[in-house]
């Protein structure tokens, strides 16, 4: 299933609720077309009700129960760490949710039963996006942000958009839409009487409890992934692995078992000279994978009249909550590729302390520390310019953000806290709004997304997860020899899994090159863009400046500085690519 949108009625509600909306139900549909992915998705099915309304985009995940009740699935994968499923064991799970934790991440699904109660499930990291909203006699719940905001009619959240210009994505669940949240993590909406309910069916993983010890950890760890992505490939033979120079994909290599690496697909995207391409291409050759690399220019470059509706279409794939420079110009090259399945690593930088560096060890959270961190690491890359905001509204969105940061960070030990804050807002708002795109287009995997994986991950003592001793310790157990070939930044895994003299004084250069980057980006007030965003920006900001009519909107929003869009049209100067991703989103937003 490709989008969904579902709305329920209490006999109070306005009539205008009561059949499907034309401009909602476009919103399911608008990302979807052979110009963009390959992919041509219309609206195929609706069921409307005296109580409300369904609508379904991509109907091959639906199964029908009888004369009202269905079941459908709102991703492509649906897999445990065993086996894949299939749509019809869904309905018992959606019952009994708790079976539901076992699912990887991307998930998501809807089920009706006969008695007309609708539920709809997201799974235990909310990765797979989804959204709902409550008004009055009247509740919605859409795979679309953008259905449920024409729905509503509500307008903007200013918040919201503070937040975005100031981080690039979205915290909490917050949306650019006013009303409308995005769904927390192993939560089921229950639809029912003009009214939605938020459930849970499993609790945030405890950080308080006892951690175990590294090498028992790291032992489950290991037998977790060399499991499941045995019996993944004994499944899937035809399955790529996306390989890079670092990590996370080189632990997923290190859990296959040998006699499964011979013959098995990898995928790098980059220049032939890049690090990740340069390690992934010896990687394959002596382990016998058969290596692709793509290459941005590869494909023909979009004119600048392509590239800026291209742009919009990304924005709207992604609900205009994350950067859709850093998605076009990759959805032209993935339109190139059989989607199929496709082995990704992510979640490792929750076993490595993502925000660990230059933390204090042992401190308690503070506002203070939020405060630090923010302006150091979580406002740095994909902020909007301070020159194209109105002041004003730019002192209240650095003041509400770091407002609503400091109310999510969990109180007490200041790096688990980072630790839940990357994983229950980085990765669940940032990276799921990238991954919920995947989702819908292809069997996207993830074994790293096992839910015990991740909470052995976050239940190990920050100080054995810091500088990737953990993740050191894991390869070297999944792959000794493996372990011993160096990662795209000079060091290895084996010498990284312990803590001796040579170890310390080699991770001490890489961390001192990587802080004097900061600081030089802290210092000229510069944001790091995504593989192919900026020369992707440029050709935007090119359609621009010869049909100003294109963007003549963003005249239309306060929140921008007049004379700035003057001066960035009459080539006065230029915009970084996370500014022109920002414009783009607003742009895309429903009129």
């Amino acid at each position: 299933m490709r989008a969904f949108l579902a709305v329920a009625l209490a006999p109070h509600a306005n009539d205008r609720f009561r059949q499907p909306s034309a401009a909602a139900l476009t919103c399911l549909t608008d990302t979807f077309d052979e110009g963009f992915d390959g992919v041509n998705v219309a609206v195929d099915r609706t069921d409307v009700t005296a109580t409300g309304w369904v609508a379904f985009a991509g109907t091959e995940e639906f199964d029908d129960l009888g004369p009202t009740a269905f079941t459908v699935r709102l991703s492509r994968l649906l897999r445990t760490r065993e086996a894949d499923l299939s749509t019809s064991d869904l309905a018992a799970m959606m019952l009994r949710p708790r079976a539901l934790v076992h699912l990887l991440p991307p998930f998501a699904a809807a089920h009706r039963s006969e008695d007309g109660v609708l539920r709809v499930a997201t799974d235990w990291l909310g990765y797979r996006q989804l959204y709902w909203w409550q008004g009055h006699g009247v509740a919605a719940v859409s795979t679309s942000a953008r259905a449920l905001a024409v729905l509503s009619g509500a307008g903007l959240d200013r918040t919201g958009l503070g937040a975005q210009a100031m981080i690039g994505w979205q915290i909490a669940d917050r949306t650019p839409f006013a009303g409308v949240r995005a769904m927390p993590p192993a939560s089921i909406a229950t639809l029912s009487d003009g009214a939605v309910r938020i459930d849970w069916y499993a609790d945030p993983f405890d950080q308080t409890a006892p951690a175990p010890s590294l090498d028992a950890a790291v032992d489950e760890m290991a037998a977790i992934l060399s499991t499941s992505l045995s019996v993944y490939l004994d499944a899937h033979p035809e399955a790529v692995l996306q390989l890079t120079g670092g990590h996370d994909s080189r632990i997923l290599l290190g859990a296959v078992p040998e006699k499964q690496r011979r013959g098995l697909r990898a995928l790098t995207l980059g220049a032939d000279t890049s690090p990740d391409v340069v390690v992934a291409a010896k990687l394959s050759e002596r382990y016998g994978l058969r290596h692709q690399v793509l290459h941005l220019d590869d494909v023909a470059a979009p004119t600048p009249e392509e590239a800026h509706s291209l742009a919009l279409r990304a924005a709207r794939a992604l609900e205009c909550q994350a950067s859709p420079m850093a998605l076009a110009p990759l959805l032209g090259v993935e339109a190139r590729l059989a989607q199929g399945h496709r082995l990704s690593g992510l979640g490792g930088e929750v076993a490595r302390g993502f925000y660990y560096a230059g933390q204090p060890v042992g401190a308690e959270m503070t506002a203070k520390l939020v405060d630090r961190l923010a302006h150091w690491r979580i406002f740095a890359n994909e902020a909007v310019e301070e020159a194209a905001l109105d002041p004003d509204f730019r002192a209240e969105a650095l003041a509400e953000t770091l407002g609503t940061l400091t109310e999510i960070f969990e109180p007490g030990d200041w790096l688990r806290s980072t630790d839940a804050f990357y994983l229950y807002h980085r990765m669940h708002r940032w990276s799921g709004a990238h991954g919920t795109v995947a989702a819908v287009r292809r069997d996207a995997v993830n074994p790293m997304f096992d839910h015990r994986f991740i909470e052995l991950a976050l239940a190990v003592a920050p100080g054995d997860k810091r500088e990737s001793l953990l993740l050191g310790r894991l390869m070297s157990r999944l792959d000794p020899e493996l372990a011993r070939i160096p990662l795209d930044t000079g060091l290895t895994p084996a010498r990284l899994g312990v803590r001796d003299l040579s170890t310390r004084v080699a991770i001490a250069t890489v961390t001192a090159r990587q802080v004097a980057r900061k600081v030089r980006q802290r210092l000229v007030h510069g944001r790091r863009a995504q593989f192919g965003a900026a020369s992707f920006a440029d050709l935007v900001l090119s359609h621009w400046r010869t049909d100003p009519s294109a963007c003549a909107a963003l005249y239309d929003q306060p929140i921008l500085r007049r004379d700035w869009l003057d001066g960035l049209l009459a080539g006065t100067h230029s915009a970084e690519a996370t500014t022109m991703a920002y414009l783009v989103n607003l742009l895309a937003l429903p009129k």
